[in-house]
C-alpha cells in the first residue's frame, strides 16, 4: 500500500533496513522505524494542532507500544491514549505521562487501582458500573477522576470487537448518575471512528455527528459545558482543520506519526513515511517464493513487495503477494516471483500499514538516517519490550 510512496520519499529507510537484514543485524519479520522522521512527523501535528487550538494524545499501539518512539514523540505530543490498560502501564513505567485510557478497551476492575495510581488526565468508561468502580477507587485517593462518555447512536458505524458505550436514550439519566458520584466527574464524551478515508478525502462518519449531538445534549442536561470532545480515527495534519470545524477538541494521531494513514498513500502530505517491514526468502515452490510471515495484518491491503539483496536491485523486482485467508496464521507470505530466479535469505521490503502489537514481530528503532550517521537506537518485541 506504501511501498512506493516510502521508497520514493524515504529511500534511506528502506536502504538501510535492506543492510540491517543483510548484515544479520535485524531478523525477517522485523519492522524497522525511522526515529528521526516520526519525531519531525509529531513536531509537525503537533504545530498543526496549537493553530487549530486542538490538544493531541499520541497512540502507540501501531508501532508496538515501543516507549523510545512513544519518548521522541513526547517532545511535541507529551502525553498519550492506550488503547488498553496494559498498554497504558507500559507506557507509565517508562515515563509517558497518560493522556486517555479506556477507549477502545475498558479498564478490568481489578487494574483499576493501578492505572489510577498513574494519574490519567481522563479515563472513557462505557458503563454506570465502570464509573462506580473508579469513582470508589479516586476517593480511596482523596481526588477526582476526570472521565469521558462513550456514546453511541443507532446509525453509527462500528468496528466487530469494539461495541459497547451508552445509547443515547440514556445519556442525560446515566450522566446525572455518574456526577452524583463522588469521585468522578464527567468531562467530555468520545466515540470512533469519528473519521474515515472515502477513497478520496477524510470525511467525518455518523459516530461524529452522535458525538456532537451528545455533547449539546449532556451540556443542556448538566447546564455547563464539556471540557473534552475527543474525535479519534484518521488524526493528521490534514484532518485537524476538520476535526476543529466540527467541534472536536482533541485528537489521537497513531498512523500519522508513520506517515501511514490511508491519505499517505498519495504524495505531498506533511508527515513523511517512518516504517517498513523486512522479510526473507525462505523457500520455493514454482512460480512461488516463501517469505517468513509474523507481522501480517490483515487490513493492511499488502499488494507488492520488493526482493534482492541491495535496494537498486529490489526496484527492478517488485512482485504481486498472494491473498491469505482470513482463518489462515501467516506463517509465511506467499510472492508470485513467475519465473525470476529468487535465492533462499534474498531479502524482502514491505511498506504497508499494520499494528504491531498485535503481531508476532520484532522491532528495530533507528536514527540518524538523514544525517549520514545511521545507527540502531533497540531492538523490542512486538509490545515493546527491549531485545537488546
Amino acid at each position: 500500500m506504501f511501498l512506493s510512496t516510502t521508497i520514493s520519499q524515504n529511500p534511506r529507510l528502506a536502504e538501510y533496513a535492506v543492510h540491517l537484514h543483510q548484515r544479520g543485524t535485524i531478523r525477517p519479520n522485523t519492522y524497522v522505524l525511522d526515529l528521526d522522521t516520526i519525531s519531525e512527523n509529531a513536531a509537525k501535528l503537533a504545530e498543526t494542532a496549537r493553530k487549530n487550538g486542538m490538544k493531541l494524545y499520541m497512540m502507540t499501539k501501531q508501532v508496538g507500544r515501543n516507549p523510545e518512539v512513544a519518548q521522541a514523540v513526547a517532545d511535541s505530543i507529551p502525553s498519550a491514549v492506550a488503547v488498553d490498560p496494559w498498554e497504558a502501564l507500559h507506557l507509565a513505567k517508562a515515563g509517558i505521562p497518560l493522556g486517555h485510557v479506556g477507549h477502545l478497551v475498558q479498564i478490568p476492575s481489578s487494574m483499576v487501582e493501578a492505572i489510577l495510581d498513574y494519574h490519567p488526565e481522563v479515563i472513557t468508561v462505557f458503563s454506570l458500573e465502570k464509573a462506580r468502580e473508579i469513582s470508589e477507587a479516586a476517593r480511596a485517593r482523596h481526588y477526582r477522576q476526570d472521565l469521558l462518555l462513550k456514546v453511541t447512536g443507532e446509525e453509527d458505524y462500528v468496528y466487530e470487537g469494539q461495541w459497547g458505550g451508552f445509547r443515547e436514550k440514556e445519556w442525560i439519566s446515566a450522566a446525572r448518575e455518574i456526577e452524583a458520584l463522588p469521585g468522578v466527574r464527567i468531562a467530555g464524551v468520545t466515540a470512533f471512528p469519528c473519521l474515515l478515508y472515502d477513497g478520496k478525502e477524510i470525511v467525518p462518519t455518523p459516530n461524529f455527528e452522535t458525538l456532537i449531538r451528545a455533547k449539546r445534549t449532556l451540556e443542556e442536561g448538566l447546564n455547563r459545558p464539556l471540557d473534552q470532545i475527543n474525535a479519534p480515527s484518521a488524526t493528521s495534519c490534514a484532518s485537524l482543520s476538520l476535526l476543529k470545524s466540527m467541534g472536536a477538541t482533541h485528537g489521537e494521531p497513531g498512523h500519522a506519526l508513520t506517515g501511514t494513514t490511508p491519505l499517505h498513500q498519495h504524495p505531498g502530505q506533511p508527515e513523511q513515511p517512518a516504517i517498513v517491514y523486512i522479510s526473507e526468502i525462505s523457500h520455493r515452490e514454482g512460480d512461488v517464493a516463501y517469505a517468513y510471515g509474523g507481522g501480517h495484518y490483515r487490513r493492511s491491503r499488502m499488494r507488492l513487495a520488493m526482493i534482492g539483496r541491495n535496494l537498486e536491485e529490489m526496484m527492478n523486482r517488485k512482485v504481486p503477494l498472494m491473498e491469505l485467508a482470513p482463518e489462515a496464521i501467516d506463517y509465511t507470505i506467499g510472492l508470485h516471483v513467475g519465473k525470476m530466479p529468487v535465492e533462499v535469505g534474498e531479502t524482502v521490503l514491505f511498506a504497508f500499514r499494520t499494528q504491531i502489537f498485535v503481531t508476532r514481530s520484532e522491532v528495530a528503532v533507528v536514527s540518524g538516517l538523514h544525517s549520514g550517521r545511521p545507527e540502531i537506537k533497540g531492538i523490542y518485541n512486538h509490545l515493546g519490550e527491549s531485545l537488546s
